[in-house]
């Protein structure tokens, strides 16, 4: 079964005395930490800008700090951090978004959105950006993370889902997307909390005679370009989905790949169209009004027919 996230952290600690946590008011994730090892739990505040100057402070004395915020403040409000004390020195600092990825806060307004999280982490240069589908996903990605010496953004936001096969009979490996479902008509990619739209988007395409390939790109940088590329090759649409910009996240990667292999596949673009959510509504209400939704991958595929 599965761990959570903050249980695999403190099962790494153990065997490695490097790892440390911090928290940017989210000290819950290293609440089994903090029971194990309290002096390497920190707890700081609401102070993103600072949560990242402590863990590259500490990953230039031989710690491997995840420090750890709200998706669309860890990202967005300390971008420039990020940018110069971890990424311009290929420190070992694992940023966690915690909560609060793509437009999981719809009725908090835009200032409480991650639409732009996967874009400015994929800008970092060498930083790896990591958006899990489920909680055995959550559980892999961590333990990569902690592994891989560099930078490294894990957005936690889609570890509530689950996928078959069975645990034992999975796989994860950074870089490398998964088949949900094989299909040789077109092509859904998704990541992260889009992904049952796709599978359902994919039982719908079947009653219309559509056979649709599931991809789940749960790394967005690297994203695995052999498997889009053979999707350009044995399908004859691509459509990516996801809770965020179609500019330069998912659907943005998915595009370079094709554009520099000068692959002529059609490509759509599910996702926030160069948009703010400006609505009030819930997380149902705000999804379908922009379009992120199993409804709107067959539109799109359909109406390509």
């Amino acid at each position: 079964m599965a761990k959570w996230f903050g249980d695999v952290l403190a099962e790494l600690a153990k065997d490695d005395p490097r790892i440390c946590g911090v928290s940017c008011d989210c000290f819950g994730f290293l609440g089994a930490l903090a029971a194990e090892f309290p002096e390497r739990a920190i707890e700081i505040g609401i102070a993103e800008q600072n949560l990242i100057g402590v863990g590259a402070g500490l990953a230039t004395r031989g710690k491997t700090p995840f420090v750890i915020g709200m998706n669309p403040f860890v990202t967005m409000r300390c971008f420039e951090q990020i940018r110069t004390d971890v990424g311009y020195g290929c420190r070992n600092v694992k940023v966690i978004g915690g909560y609060g990825g793509g437009i999981a806060y719809a009725g908090w307004g835009c200032t409480h959105h991650a639409m732009e999280e996967m874009a400015l982490m994929r800008l970092i240069p060498t930083m790896t950006v990591v958006m899990p589908g489920d909680a055995y996903e959550t559980e892999m990605a961590t333990r990569a993370a902690a592994a891989t010496e560099g930078p490294f953004y894990i957005s936690l936001s889609g570890g509530e889902h689950s996928f078959t096969p069975p645990e034992a009979e999975r796989t994860f490996e950074v870089g490398k997307a998964v088949t949900l479902r094989e299909g040789g008509d077109v092509t859904i990619i998704a990541v992260g909390p889009t992904l049952p739209d796709a599978m359902k988007a994919a039982e719908m395409l079947a009653a219309n005679s559509v056979s649709a390939r599931v991809l789940n790109m749960h790394t967005v940088k690297p994203a695995d370009r052999e498997a889009i590329l053979a999707a350009a090759k044995e399908t004859r649409l691509i459509v990516t989905i996801e809770e965020h910009t179609v500019i330069g996240g998912l659907g943005g990667a998915v595009g370079e790949v094709l554009a520099e292999a000068g692959a002529g596949t059609p490509l759509r673009k599910l996702g926030l169209q160069d948009v703010f959510a400006c609505m009030v509504g819930s997380y149902e209400d705000v999804r379908e009004r922009f379009g992120i939704s199993a409804e709107a991958v067959v539109d799109a595929v359909l109406s390509e027919n």
